[in-house]
């Protein structure tokens, strides 16, 4: 009994065995995160993109080949490399590109490997770099102004022509080319910051000659309105001195029928004025009994006033 059921479960063993090498031979799985091309006969006989064929898929042994390749997007760094600008400096420059398989017909014919498309696409993206540097100068690259610069632009440019010659002749798409980081040469750095000095010391003379012209302008219109505003005060002072000499002209005429009895009206007024504040008499009492009235106080009765 024990050797029957020995000799079942190593048949059973032996048959799952067989199914799971006959699934492993006529069966493939594609991830959702690849493609996978069948090559029947050394021919691509059908291209599966994991996106909407992710599963399992049948395949003839010995008939058919089956290829996957990675269909995210990779992130790859160009280290720095040096190039020349327009004006004929030196510049290190270091660029990333985000890059996927688009056409993975095409890459399989023209490319071996992820490995080996990037070091091709490398190629394109450092002759995109040199020609499009090569036509901008090293203040749209490096300027204490930032609207000078034209980092954005560049890296556009860059990008439109490594994506035309990559999808074309690799099938492969990049979406994005960024300057990851520039830095100058030890040779360069002291003549650029020589000539940005320069640069920006003209800019301060150009603003420092705006100003003083600005303050000269400013200094005529305040003299011009002062001379307006003097002048319109003497004349009215002018007029109003006209004005005081005619009306002192009448009073003039009723001094002269009593000269005297004017000046002394123009006493009276003199004192009026000058005693109108806190004044202080001086009175000598020796001079006039009344004083000891002010000094003393009334004089007290001697004598009490009879009862009635």
């Amino acid at each position: 009994m024990r050797k029957r059921f020995g000799l079942s479960a190593t048949l059973v063993l032996a048959g799952v065995v067989v199914l799971v090498l006959l699934a492993w031979m006529f069966t493939f799985q594609v991830k959702f995160t690849e493609y996978a091309i069948v090559r029947t006969f050394g021919r691509t006989t059908a291209v599966l993109d994991g996106r909407t064929d992710a599963g399992l898929h049948f395949l003839v042994p010995f008939v058919q080949r089956v290829v996957h390749y990675d269909a995210r997007t990779f992130v790859s760094e160009d280290p720095m490399h040096e190039l020349t600008t327009h004006d004929k400096q030196n510049v290190i420059v270091s660029t990333f590109c985000a890059w996927r398989i688009k056409d993975p017909n095409v890459f399989q014919t023209q490319v071996r490997s992820e490995a080996d498309a990037w070091d091709k696409l490398r190629a394109k993206l450092r002759s995109a770099k040199s020609a499009v540097i090569g036509k901008v100068s090293m203040s749209e690259l490096v300027n204490t102004d930032p609207r000078e610069m034209k980092i954005p632009q560049i890296e556009q440019e860059v990008l439109d022509i490594v994506r035309r010659e990559a999808l074309a002749d690799y099938g492969v798409e990049v979406s994005l080319v960024g300057i990851r980081s520039l830095s100058l040469p030890e040779t360069v750095s002291s003549r650029v910051i020589d000539a940005m000095k320069q640069e920006r010391q003209e800019a301060a003379r150009t603003y420092k000659a705006a100003a003083e012209a600005e303050a000269q302008a400013i200094r005529e219109r305040a003299r011009a309105a002062s001379e307006q505003v003097l002048a319109f005060a003497r004349r009215k002072a002018g007029e109003i001195r006209a004005q005081g000499d005619r009306a002192a002209s009448a009073w003039y005429a009723q001094f002269e029928t009593n000269p005297q009895f004017a000046a002394y009206l123009r006493t009276l007024e003199a004192l009026k004025k000058e005693l109108s504040g806190r004044a202080v008499f001086l009175l000598d009492g020796s001079e006039g009994t009344g004083v000891e009235y002010f000094r003393d106080g009334p004089p007290k009765p001697t004598t009490r006033p009879a009862k009635p």
